[in-house]
């Protein structure tokens, strides 16, 4: 495995990457498009990202192929695995705990940003609302999840869409490009209770 202690260095998803084997090795149960790996042993963070060979396809797509469901599904799970990544050392850098469910929330936020962004650089934003449909609406759980996994991963997702819902009026609709950017920003910097509170109830700063 190829894993990176925890320094000062930027964060960089692509320097920790592990392959299949040494995902079916440490997390078995783990999805086949993306895991992220996480030892800690003292003070030192050990961190490996895995993206699974579907994902990686998808991800070497020209930026002008249509979004089809196979393309929509490799890219939100690569954005899923990195927003993992980046916001676990954001946090560690903070020395500040993070949950489980607070992780996933801001994964399915920052797959419905990734993606959002892309289609408002060719003019698409007004495609946001079916999206949001797509990536939350229409989400269906993989096979082999326990009860506790089903449900963190459904309210998650729950709230992330509470949260995408409250930013395309604020924001998307109005083409408010630099306000979205301020706030996205601002609800990363939250934590723990404070940012699952925020997301549920839609707490976008309106005055930005």
């Amino acid at each position: 495995m190829k894993s990176g202690q925890w320094t000062e260095a930027p964060a960089d998803a692509g320097r920790f990457p592990v392959g299949t084997a040494v995902r079916q090795q440490l997390a078995p149960r783990a999805s086949a498009d993306e895991a992220l790996l996480v030892s800690e042993n003292g003070d030192e963070l050990h961190v490996g990202l895995f993206l699974g060979e579907t994902v990686l396809a998808q991800l070497a797509r020209g930026v002008d192929a249509p979004w089809t469901q196979q393309r929509l599904r490799g890219f939100c799970a690569a954005a899923e695995g990195v927003s993992h990544f980046l916001y676990l050392l954001h946090r560690a850098r903070a020395h500040r705990p993070v949950s489980q469910l607070e992780m996933e929330a801001q994964g399915e936020l920052d797959k419905y940003l990734s993606v959002l962004l892309q289609l408002w650089a060719v003019g698409r934003r007004r495609a946001s609302a079916e999206l949001r449909h797509r990536l939350f609406d229409r989400a269906s759980l993989r096979n082999g999840l326990i009860p506790s996994e089903r449900e963190r991963y459904r309210v998650a997702g729950a709230l992330a869409a509470a949260c995408a819902r409250e930013l395309e009026a604020r924001y998307v609709v109005h083409g408010r490009l630099d306000g979205l950017l301020r706030e996205v920003r601002r609800l990363y910097r939250l934590g723990g209770g404070e940012k699952l509170s925020a997301f549920a109830q839609g707490q976008v700063a309106w005055a930005a």
